[in-house]
């Protein structure tokens, strides 16, 4: 191809719209992200870029609630010829003795529509092949994107889709319009296509209100026009941008600013097409509400900005995004305050109401409240909780991290975090679950500890989300996470691949970031055996024997997760300190101490000496494993006899072996481990020597033993004390096993 055709072909582009009923805001962003890479995939596989991908294909994606947008550019017109090479019969098939083709060479050139004459001998690792090149002519651009469209939007998925019979389709929300055009500027066609009985065309649609009606585009820069002009933005950056100005037009020179809350800015932005922010008011006497429910009724029940002062004290306004072009008599504002009145009043009715019956009074309500129909009632969830949190206490303070006090604090708040679901409050808003019980606790007079841990018991729900404020929150959630989990593995809820209808995960990654923040140094090894002897005692019917090992396993793969993508570790060096090879030595599973051990290993791992420690562990991991024989291994490990050393290198790795742990045992215990991984790499030396100059599997028999069971030493107690070197892959950070932070935006814990 030539620079003028290269640039003629260059500037084709593509334009693809699906119009829809309004798709969930929730799944929007997704699926823009989806189409624009599925389309980009599908049309390098197809050869339609111009160029190189990494310099052709341009890909941009839009959405609104009512359409999916992407505009492709660098495509050609058509897909270039492809050479493609067909392999026949075996050369002693195909030719007789005399070098003649066969009936087997004939058949074989008459299907590919060729001549004999036209096949070549063709050698392959299997042998020697007839074979055939031919040229395939690449096919019009039109015709491909044809094909290649249809199957992009119905591969499509979407977290809940609907089926249509008819078509035997499946979207999310009905097709109603398919804008499909291909060429160059003002010479764009229609991409002939049908999806879900819905042809393609050269119409759009404006804002339902605003613009209504079809409209005709000519290509990509028509269609922006045309659809601004009829009230829909349809790039969500601009409509974001449009809403923060809005609002701070609405609350220029009065000193307040609106909430943070960036998961209410992006439901806005994918629930609107042309979002126009204004402002509306409350009678002041609602402030007297928690800031908690007032919040929770503005942002959950009516999607409001919650307005707040310098000093973070709420005002008697809020923001509201609507989807018109304006609101100039004010109607629309008028009608969005009588609904926040009557929300607000149910609440402040709520609030009084429930203050009849103090917490300690409803207890007695929780065993009409359901769990779960395998699990029982939350009174049977709360005495669980109360056994469990008992033992928690009483290791804590044996260990001198939980005073007496404490622990009555944190029996007290596990006999209470559930009775707010009894109450009005939290029936009207599930969300506050928790929040209320602390918010009622406090209005009633309990201890601040107390009340503080109902209030946080609930946390961390997701990795932004911080831990609990006091020590008794913390023992509280806990619990009440381990119980989730155990109780939900002994009714048969655990995950399976993409489902989790329990939450399970959610609630183990929780357990171990309490573990590693809130609780240093806590056994998650030892709470987790507690909380199955306690779901032992109560579900009896349910727990199987083999409930401890399935916990345990589920609660070190979420340690790995935690390590891999909030702490940001490499994928081996998890491994390597999560072995049960390493695990072993340390009898309690102890995730502070394991991160630790792992944190160090990262500061170290990637220097020469320690690449080449990694090394003599897999070699010695070898020689045990493919080389000993069992006769080899008997009298134990520790029989190492320095009487039988016939060369000067095993001498000097056994001396360094005696050394080196004694430091390990010492930074051990201390817990100095980047400096205890520093002491394994200075033993190097010694171990290269032993490797080059001393013959492991020697004829003595004798002496062949004692170099084994040095080996077993050194496997045991250096190789995999702190972490299993074996594991190690040597990547360096940022390549493939890089791992890094990867949280934001997340909901939950997946």
């Amino acid at each position: 191809m030539n620079l003028s055709q290269h640039k003629e072909a260059a500037g084709r582009t593509l334009l693809v719209e699906i119009g829809c009923e309004e798709i969930p805001a929730r799944f929007l962003a997704q699926a823009q992200k989806d189409f624009g890479e599925q389309l980009a995939a599908a049309l390098r596989e197809a050869r339609l870029e111009a160029g190189p991908a990494s310099e052709s294909l341009a890909m941009r994606t839009f959405s609104t609630p009512r359409r999916l947008v992407a505009c492709a550019s660098g495509l050609r017109d058509r897909q270039p010829d492809q050479v493609e090479e067909t392999i026949g019969p075996p050369v002693a098939v195909a030719l007789d003795r005399e070098g003649q083709p066969t009936r087997a060479a004939a058949s074989f050139a008459a299907k590919n529509q060729a001549r004999v004459d036209d096949l070549y001998r063709l050698t392959t690792p299997k042998g020697e092949y007839l074979a055939l090149r031919k040229t395939v002519p690449g096919r019009p651009a039109l015709d491909v994107l044809a094909g290649l469209l249809p199957r992009v939007i119905t591969r499509l998925s979407f977290p809940k889709s609907m089926y249509w019979e008819a078509t035997k389709t499946r979207w999310v929300r009905p097709i109603r319009w398919i804008l499909a055009l291909f060429g160059a500027a003002e010479a764009a066609s229609v991409i002939p296509l049908e999806v879900a009985g819905v042809r393609s065309g050269r119409l759009t649609f404006g804002h339902r209100t605003l613009g209504p009606g079809p409209v005709e585009v000519a290509h990509f820069e028509d269609y922006a026009g045309k659809l601004r002009q009829r009230g829909v933005e349809f790039d969500p950056a601009k409509r974001q941008a449009r809403v923060r100005a809005d609002i701070q037009a609405l609350l220029e020179g009065t000193g307040w600013t609106v909430v943070p809350d960036p998961g209410l800015e992006d439901w806005i932005v994918y629930s609107t097409e042309w979002p126009v922010a204004i402002m509306g008011a409350f009678e002041e006497q609602f402030l007297k509400l928690p800031r908690e429910i007032l919040i929770t009724v503005m942002r959950d029940h009516q999607k409001y900005f919650a307005v707040e002062n310098s000093s973070g004290r709420l005002q008697p306004k809020f923001i509201t995004v609507l989807n018109v072009a304006n609101d100039a008599r004010g109607i629309i504002r008028c009608g969005h305050e009588r609904v926040l009145t009557a929300r607000f009043t149910d609440a402040e009715f709520f609030w009084n109401a429930d203050q009849k019956i103090p917490l300690r009074d409803r207890l007695p309500m929780l065993e009409r409240v359901t769990y779960h129909e395998k699990l029982g009632t939350y009174a049977d969830k709360v005495r669980r909780l109360d056994s469990l949190a008992r033992e928690i206490c009483r290791t804590l303070e044996e260990q001198g991290r939980m005073t007496r006090q404490d622990t009555l604090y944190v029996l007290r708040a596990a006999q209470l975090c559930k009775c707010d679901l009894t109450t009005q409050m939290v029936r009207e808003f599930t969300e506050l679950q928790g929040v209320v019980g602390g918010l009622y606790a406090a209005e009633q007079g309990e201890p601040e500890a107390v009340w503080q841990a109902i209030y946080d018991h609930y946390r961390p729900q997701t990795a932004e989300e911080r831990c609990p404020r006091c020590l008794a929150g913390a023992v509280v959630s806990l619990a009440d996470k381990l119980d989730s989990v155990v109780s939900g593995f002994a009714a048969g809820l655990e995950p399976t691949g993409s489902s989790d209808p329990f939450g399970l995960r959610r609630a183990g990654n929780g357990v171990v970031k309490l573990a590693v923040e809130s609780l240093v140094g806590l056994s998650l090894g030892k709470a987790a055996h507690q909380a199955v002897e306690c779901a032992q005692q109560t579900l009896s019917g349910l727990a199987g024997r083999a409930l401890g090992s399935r916990v345990d396993s589920f609660l070190r793969e979420r340690a790995e997760f935690y390590f891999r993508e909030v702490a940001g570790l490499r994928y081996d060096t998890v491994r390597a300190v999560l072995s049960p090879a390493v695990q072993a030595e340390f009898d309690a599973f102890v995730p502070s101490s394991d991160l630790a051990r792992a944190q160090a290993l990262e500061q170290i791992r990637d220097t020469e000496d320690f690449l080449a420690l990694t090394a003599a562990a897999k070699r010695t991991r070898n020689i045990l494993a493919k080389s000993a024989r069992p006769e080899d291994l008997e009298g134990g490990p520790e029989e190492v006899d320095p009487a039988r050393f016939r060369e000067p290198a095993e001498r000097d790795l056994y001396a360094a072996y005696r050394r080196l742990l004694q430091s390990l045992e010492e930074l051990g215990r201390h817990q100095r481990y980047a400096e205890a991984f520093r002491e394994m790499a200075r033993i190097r030396p010694q171990v290269d020597g032993f490797f080059d100059r001393v013959l492991v599997m020697a004829e003595d028999d004798a002496v062949r033993r004692n170099r084994l069971r040095l080996l077993i030493r050194l496997n045991q107690d250096v190789f995999t004390r702190l972490a299993d070197l074996t594991e190690i892959t040597g990547e360096a950070r940022g390549g493939a096993a890089g791992g890094s932070p990867r949280w934001a935006g997340r909901s939950d814990f997946k």
